[in-house]
C-alpha cells in the first residue's frame, strides 16, 4: 500500500516540477537573446522564407522593393556601361597615333577593335570604312549604349567612338588621346554624322 504524501499539495508539485525541467531542457539549445547571427543576405532569406513550414507567406512587400532597387541600379550603369567606363579608366589619356594598337598610341577605330574584343570577346573590323558597312543602321534617337557613332571630321575624314549612354561616348580624339565627349557638345554635334549597332553584340 503507498504511503500517503505528507503534504496533499506534493500531489501537484512533483508532476509541475517535471514539466519545469523539460522546459529549461528545451531551452538549452537556443541562441541567447543577445548574441546575434551574421546578417544575412536577400538570396538566403528567401531561400528561408520558401523552406519555412507552415503557411507564413513570404515578406512580398520587402522582395518588389529590393527588385525596385535592382532594377534602379542595373538602369542607371547597365554592365557594357560598366564595362565601357573600366575600359575608359585603363586607356585614359592614351595619345591618338594612326595605326595605333598599343598603349603607346591608338587611333579611333583601333580603339574601338580594342575595346570590343578585350571587353565583349568579340571582333569587329579594324577601319572606320570597314565599321560604317556592319551591323545596322540606327536613328538618332534611339542609340543605345555599345552603339558605335560616326562623325565627318572633315574632307574625307571620318571618326568614330563607342556610346556609353547620357548623351556621352568613349573615342581616341587626335588633340587628347581617349576620353569621353558628349554628343550635345557643339563641336560634334555639328560633325555628327550616323550611328550603328552591331549585330550579335
Amino acid at each position: 500500500m503507498a504511503l500517503p504524501l505528507p503534504y496533499p499539495s506534493m500531489r501537484y508539485t512533483l508532476p509541475f516540477l517535471s514539466c519545469l525541467l523539460l522546459l529549461l531542457a528545451g531551452c538549452v539549445g537556443r541562441t541567447p537573446a543577445g548574441a546575434e547571427s551574421a546578417p544575412e543576405g536577400p538570396a538566403t532569406t528567401r531561400a528561408k522564407q520558401k523552406n519555412s513550414s507552415g503557411n507564413a507567406a513570404p515578406d512580398l512587400q520587402a522582395q518588389q522593393e529590393l527588385d525596385a532597387l535592382v532594377a534602379e541600379v542595373m538602369s542607371e550603369a547597365p554592365p557594357l556601361r560598366v564595362s565601357l567606363q573600366a575600359q575608359h579608366e585603363d586607356w585614359k589619356g592614351v595619345p591618338y597615333r594612326y595605326g595605333g594598337l598599343s598603349p603607346h598610341g591608338v587611333d579611333c577605330s583601333g580603339f574601338v577593335y580594342l575595346t570590343f574584343l578585350s571587353r565583349l570577346g568579340m571582333q569587329v573590323p579594324r577601319t572606320t570604312t570597314e565599321l560604317l558597312k556592319s551591323g545596322e543602321k540606327v536613328r538618332r534617337d534611339d542609340i543605345r549604349v555599345g552603339d558605335l557613332v560616326f562623325f565627318r571630321t572633315g574632307p574625307g575624314n571620318r571618326h568614330v567612338g563607342i556610346y556609353m549612354g547620357n548623351d556621352d561616348f568613349l573615342h581616341a580624339s587626335t588633340s587628347q588621346g581617349v576620353m569621353t565627349s558628349s554628343l550635345s557638345n557643339p563641336y560634334w554635334q555639328r560633325r555628327y554624322w550616323q550611328a550603328r549597332r552591331l549585330v550579335g553584340r
